[in-house]
């Protein structure tokens, strides 16, 4: 625990997790060295991949599955200054499966609970610092573990997951003093893993990439450590969409990292076309980090200003069928936007522990977003998760954003305008 506590930018609080977390797999780990708990992902037609990270490559441990012991194999091309993966392919139909002698949270068909986050890392780029040592200014420890009391199903980030961009400038070592920065292991643990330890092993993850893990940013921990795919050591700025299947549920993964957010760039335009062409979903949701129909709020006056439009112009392009929601972040904010023209709602989960955008003080409804038309928004500036509950056996579900208190602050009907939503305090539209 000397290792993980040692430094300035971890508040008391994150300590104490690190050590229950340790508890769990503190002997094994002195045998493997491990610095994560095991968690499992899930790539295309949603095919779990168990993944962990060790000290040195010769730390990768044993899996069991079903009661019997495999290997898990080192994660290729590993980037210099991260510390190695180990993963293993767990097989379909596999009913146990454990790390190091923690049990792993294996999909399942038709998941009923949902959890989504995103925006979680703490900023340091420049001037611009967040309080990273206090719990109230950087919640997402208290996020995550709240969220992990959920007992959901399946657990939704949708990207920007690394905020520690710079080193703490002078005058700020009360807010960041000891912070590591950059695309590194020590700045992934501190913004990520060590934070995010009691969700990781809670429920299988889908991982969304954002545009702080682009190509000109920290774009190696995102490949090497938590995209589900085979990886070739080369930053790709277009990965291929891909649909998640569980049972009956479906979501689709569209990589929209390196999208031009304020202008239409037709090349782009093109290419988020064909990615959506590429796709033939069925009642699904659709994840992608930067919003199809979203608001940022104009700094100065909190006035709305709607992105993005390339995305906007792929959608009328390809008029895609068979999606009922999409999911994104982007803006530090909670956001439900329903449009016209049977387009699906937009949720935005920008608001895991990031620095929060200021509250948005106009409505929302009426905005034109090319070729369709807000009918409704509700949005709210608070640190918070989403938890999404199947209604039934069909594809109504309840959305409930709730601090990190576990209270909730607004409840929705999903999908559904967003007038459905109850707020239980101000900051609606």
């Amino acid at each position: 625990m000397k290792d993980i506590c040692a430094a300035g930018y971890f508040a008391r609080c994150a300590c104490l997790l690190a050590a229950a977390g340790a508890l769990l797999f503190a002997a094994p780990a002195a045998r493997a060295q491990a610095l994560t708990p095991a968690w499992v992902e899930l790539g295309e037609d949603g095919k779990a991949v168990a993944r962990i990270v060790v000290n040195t490559p010769q730390d990768c441990p044993a899996i069991q599955i079903d009661g019997t012991s495999r290997p898990m194999a080192l994660r290729e091309h590993m980037p210099a200054g991260l510390r190695p993966a180990c993963e293993f392919a767990i097989p379909a139909g596999a009913r146990t499966a454990s790390v190091n002698g923690q049990a792993l949270a294996l999909p399942k068909p038709d998941p009923a609970r949902v959890v989504v986050i995103g925006d979680t890392g703490c900023r340091i780029k420049g001037s611009a610092v967040q309080d990273c040592n206090h719990a109230q200014e950087w919640p997402f420890l208290q996020v995550a573990t709240t969220a992990a009391g959920e007992k959901a199903d399946l657990v939704l980030h949708v990207g920007d997951y690394l905020y520690r961009e710079s080193p703490c400038p002078d005058g700020s070592q009360a807010l960041c003093g000891g912070s590591p920065a950059g695309d590194n292991w020590d700045a992934w643990n501190a913004d990520f893993f060590t934070p995010a330890a009691a969700l990781l092993g809670a429920a299988p993850w889908a991982f969304s990439r954002g545009n702080h893990e682009d190509c000109n940013r920290t774009w190696r921990g995102w490949f090497y450590y938590l995209d589900p795919r085979p990886w070739d050591g080369v930053c790709a700025p277009y990965p291929p969409a891909y649909l998640i299947k569980l049972g009956k549920f479906q979501l689709a993964m569209l990589d929209s990292t390196a999208v031009q957010e304020r202008e239409v760039d037709e090349k782009q335009v093109a290419q988020y076309t064909a990615e959506l062409n590429s796709l033939h979903p069925q009642n699904a949701w659709l994840a992608t980090h930067y919003p199809f129909w979203g608001f940022a709020p104009d700094s100065a006056s909190g006035r709305p200003v709607p992105l993005v439009a390339t995305l906007q112009a792929a959608w009328e392009n390809a008029a895609p069928t068979g999606y009922t929601l999409i999911l994104g972040g982007h803006i530090h904010l909670f956001e439900y936007v329903s449009v016209d023209h049977g387009r699906p709602p937009q949720i935005l989960a920008g608001d895991a522990g990031t620095r929060l955008d200021v509250p948005i003080q106009a409505s929302l409804k009426g905005t034109d977003m090319r070729g369709a038309r807000v009918v409704g928004g509700q949005s709210r500036s608070v640190f918070g998760y989403l938890v999404l509950t199947r209604q039934g056996n069909g594809n109504d579900w309840r959305l409930e954003l709730k601090d990190q208190r576990r209270n909730v602050l607004v409840t929705c009907a999903v999908p559904g305008s967003s007038e459905s939503c109850q707020s239980a305090g101000t900051g609606s539209n």
